[in-house]
């Protein structure tokens, strides 16, 4: 009689199944580090549309009168999704005032010689991001 050489029918079913836990226990790892990889790319999103903004407003407030006035020249855009918020400070860096968003050039100008901007920016509906600086006032 003549054995036969090669697997089973069990043998090629439990060889199987035992693959699919391997590939089921990967899979799972993965699907959250795709998930995890999506968030923080929403994240730099936001953050790099804030520090646009940030980088914006600076441009714009080196001219002493926009400072004082907290405004941006009217050719300076905001983009959709991003909130831009001024607190008025004292020479030691106490607040003087509670935030207010940016004003219009037509505004009274004030003279405090620090203020702090918050810009908010949500891009793409993902997770927000929040900047926070001082900034003081330039020099005429």
């Amino acid at each position: 009689m003549k054995r036969s050489t090669g697997f089973s029918l069990i043998e090629v079913l439990i060889a199987t199944i035992i693959l699919g836990v391997l590939i089921g226990s990967l899979v799972g790892p993965l699907g959250g580090l795709f998930r995890m990889t999506k968030r923080n790319q929403e994240m730099l999103d936001s953050t790099t549309l804030a520090q646009q903004v940030v980088e914006k407003v600076m441009r714009d407030w080196r001219d002493p009168d926009n400072f004082a006035r907290s405004c941006l020249n009217a050719a300076t855009d905001i983009p959709d999704g991003v909130a831009v918020e001024v607190q008025d400070l004292n020479a030691s860096g106490d607040p003087v005032s509670g935030y207010y968003p940016l004003r219009d050039c037509t505004s009274a100008a004030d003279s405090v010689p620090l203020k702090r901007l918050k810009v908010t920016a949500n891009a793409n509906g993902g997770a927000p991001a929040e900047i926070v600086m001082d900034v003081a006032r330039p020099q005429p």
